[in-house]
């Protein structure tokens, strides 16, 4: 008579397999909403960087036409040759021209993702270099937005 002896089964069991997908959908259920507002927070860049841009452009035109641009578009002198749609196409460029003065006002593009950033919905920049940052409800965001 021959004794065998059992060895015990390799591999995972349901419960084993069951309590690492739980983690692991715990682990997803932190990350992907957290990757999301990180996402949202450097996309906003793309807003500064464009108003920045069309404050230098309206200050060299200043130089040359002793008024500012009257729109973004056009080729001077009736405009800055600029597009009205940011470099990373996140927002929308509004320019409201003045006689002496401009404000320059980016807003989150539809279908660009960016609509979901409710905190800093809305930024301007006027003639004098002061720049403000709105939430989508209105209230100010222009220290958490603009830094």
């Amino acid at each position: 008579m021959v004794a065998t002896r059992s060895t015990p089964a390799r591999g995972f069991t349901l419960v084993e397999l069951m309590i690492t997908l739980v983690i692991a959908a715990i682990l997803i259920t932190i990350a992907v909403p957290s990757y999301r507002r990180y996402v949202l927070r450097s996309q906003r860049i793309d807003a500064t960087m464009a108003l920045t841009r069309i404050q230098a452009a309206q200050e060299k035109y200043f130089l040359q036409h002793n008024s500012y641009a009257p729109a973004l578009t056009p080729m001077p002198p009736g405009g800055l040759a600029l597009s009205d749609v940011s470099d990373g196409g996140y927002y929308n460029i509004e320019l409201t021209p003045g006689a002496m003065d401009y404000r320059v006002k980016a807003t989150p593009r539809a279908g660009s993702g960016q609509t979901d950033d409710t905190r800093c919905a809305v930024y301007e920049v006027d003639h004098n270099g002061v720049k403000r940052a709105m939430d989508s409800g209105g209230a100010d965001r222009t220290n958490e937005c603009w830094h």
